[in-house]
């Protein structure tokens, strides 16, 4: 039978029972919403940890790591070893040179013993035509290159000694000799010669700033090349070459 309530002695809307299904339906769908909000936080949470760990890790970790993620926010990061790559395909042009030519004679005699006398009829003569090549360079291994991202400047000290080759080759050598029966040229007479030229032709080119030449040619190479692949980047020279 159906329960009726009584409004003013009237029957009213009939009062429904509920049912055991009815009853079991609700607490399944009270559990199930229950159950979506728990994962809703536990999945917002379990991200925010994520996004925390990974932040920490990335800036603790690795080198590389690191400058990724310097990449991501500021470009690409220069570095010292970079630079130096770079110099290196280019050392051959840092090499700054000066050529030399000329004549040299040797003239000998036997002299009177104890005496600067020349004896008549002993001279010999020695004619020699040269050329030679005086090359001033730099060990790339003794610069010191020091990249500084944040002011875009790259920070570059110079070798305090240059190498230096003073080259004479023997085919750019011309002898002509005028021997004397009496006092027959030496075998180590034109060598001799050839050493003291290159001690001279070495002092002149010093003299005439060979080195300071050197340096600055160097420089003009150094900064050229690297505008050329890093415009916004300033090269900075903080040491001279000292001899």
């Amino acid at each position: 039978m159906n329960d009726y309530e009584y409004v003013n002695g009237r029957i009213a809307i009939p009062k429904q029972k509920t049912g055991i299904l009815k009853k079991i339906a609700n607490v399944f769908t009270g559990i199930l919403a229950t159950v979506g909000v728990i994962a809703i936080v536990v999945t917002c949470a379990g991200w925010k940890i994520f996004n925390n760990t990974d932040t920490k890790v990335k800036k603790s970790g690795s080198r590389e790591a690191i400058i990724s993620e310097e990449e991501k926010f500021h470009g690409i990061i220069l570095t010292n070893d970079t630079v130096m790559t770079e110099l290196n395909a280019i050392s051959e042009l840092m090499t700054y040179s000066e050529n030399y030519a000329g004549t040299a004679t040797v003239v000998d005699s036997i002299q009177v013993p104890y005496t600067d006398m020349d004896i008549w009829g002993t001279q010999h003569q020695i004619e020699i035509m040269y050329s030679g090549t005086i090359k001033v360079g730099y060990d790339l291994e003794q610069v010191k290159v020091t990249v500084n991202n944040q002011k875009k400047e790259i920070y570059v000290v110079l070798p305090k000694t240059p190498i230096v080759d003073n080259n004479l080759p023997q085919e750019k050598v011309t002898v002509v000799q005028d021997n004397n029966v009496f006092n027959p040229i030496r075998a180590d007479e034109v060598n001799v010669r050839l050493s003291e030229i290159k001690e001279d032709q070495m002092r002149i080119a010093v003299e005439n700033g060979i080195y300071e030449a050197a340096e600055t040619h160097m420089k003009e190479i150094i900064v050229k090349t690297l505008a050329q692949v890093h415009s916004d980047y300033t090269v900075v020279f903080l040491d001279s070459v000292a001899r």
